[in-house]
């Protein structure tokens, strides 16, 4: 068992993880804490490796949504700026425009991340959709200059 899976069996019973010094330390259910003790034993030098070296460990908390790092949200936000320029690409935005929405974009809190982005790619979607249609109908359409 990886340390990751174990974290997020940890998470699914409740139980946080967490360093106090140099000791790993649980906090939560007690019974959920009891019957987990014996399966991170043998992982205790992994976990506490994990917990002191990796970013990941003190990622942003959204109980409504899954978890995420420092480097998902780097992902996420380099996602979000290819929609947005591929959109406004295609939708032919002003320079100042596409600077202010990439702007707001990036620097905006982090609660807006997963919004944009379902945003901005409905619109893009969208927008390729309607871009293909009048493609089709530009294409098949008769031209009375012939």
């Amino acid at each position: 068992m990886n340390v990751q899976s174990l974290f997020a069996e940890a998470k699914a019973a409740g139980v946080r993880l967490y360093l106090d010094g140099d000791k790993v330390k649980l906090s939560g259910n007690a019974e959920a804490m009891k019957a987990l003790r014996p399966k991170l034993a043998p992982h205790k030098a992994e976990i506490l490796a994990y917990l002191q070296g990796d970013e990941r460990a003190v990622g942003e908390f959204w109980p409504w949504a899954p978890y995420l790092g420092a480097d998902d949200v780097q992902r996420m936000r380099t996602e979000l700026v290819g929609i947005i320029e591929r959109l406004a690409d295609m939708e032919s935005w002003s320079v100042e425009d596409r600077d202010d929405v990439l702007t707001r974009a990036v620097r905006g809190p982090l609660a807006d991340l997963l919004p944009n982005l379902h945003h901005f790619n409905q619109r893009l979607t969208e927008t390729i959709a309607a871009a293909a249609a009048h493609e089709a109908v530009t294409k098949n359409s008769w031209r009375s200059d012939r």
